[in-house]
């Protein structure tokens, strides 16, 4: 019987130490490593009947990325919006589904950075990098939902999700870009009450 207890401790040691390497494993890119993309900010309000997004991205573009811009590969950010209901159904759809791209490409000739909005076909230009790469993660006056399409008394989550598209890379740079890690770069989905975005400006 005493060699059954001593068998099960050691056992369910190797088991909690087991675990617990696992885990340590799972955060240790987290703690070694910044998140590529961040969504820092977030403000939502209500004009005319439509819930407007305001948010602002946070950037770390790696050297791999910085070099294949400055050698005039072209950029693109895809900002990924949802509305959902809080108690939702699994089989219920979305109440919005909305993606922004935006587009950070550099002009060699001109020695400019140029941000462009593909939706609203607007471009801004910069002469610092630094700069416009401030400016793509500006996202301002972005519809996310109107208000007749909301249930009164309902409780509403908006989630984000920003990546860098590479769908939008050259045909021959798409390969590559799938395989390595410097190209995967994409934020974490950042959820918030729709009911404390209307009170709050900074999250």
């Amino acid at each position: 019987m005493v060699s059954i207890m001593r068998y099960w401790k050691s056992a369910s040691n190797r088991l909690i130490m087991r675990y617990s390497l696992l885990l340590l494993i799972a955060i240790l890119p987290g703690l070694l490593w910044a998140e590529p993309i961040v969504v820092q900010q977030v403000k939502i309000e209500l004009q005319d009947d439509h819930y407007l997004i305001d948010a602002k991205l946070h950037f770390e573009f790696n050297k791999t990325v910085l070099d294949a811009l400055e050698h005039g590969i072209p950029l693109t950010i895809k900002l990924q919006l949802q509305v959902v209901r809080e108690n939702a159904w699994f089989w219920e759809q979305n109440v919005a589904n909305l993606q922004l791209h935006r587009v950070l490409r550099f002009h060699a000739l001109t020695g400019l950075y140029e941000v462009q909005n593909l939706e609203q076909g607007s471009s801004q230009s910069f002469a610092i990098r630094d700069i416009a790469i401030s400016a793509l993660g500006e996202i301002q006056a972005l519809s996310a939902v109107e208000k007749k399409q909301l249930i009164e008394n309902e409780t509403y989550l908006i989630a984000l999700h920003a990546s860098l598209d590479i769908e939008s890379l050259p045909l021959t740079l798409r390969p590559l870009a799938y395989l390595t890690s410097d190209w995967n770069l994409s934020s974490d989905w950042h959820i918030y009450p729709l009911s404390q975005l209307l009170d709050t400006s900074t999250l």
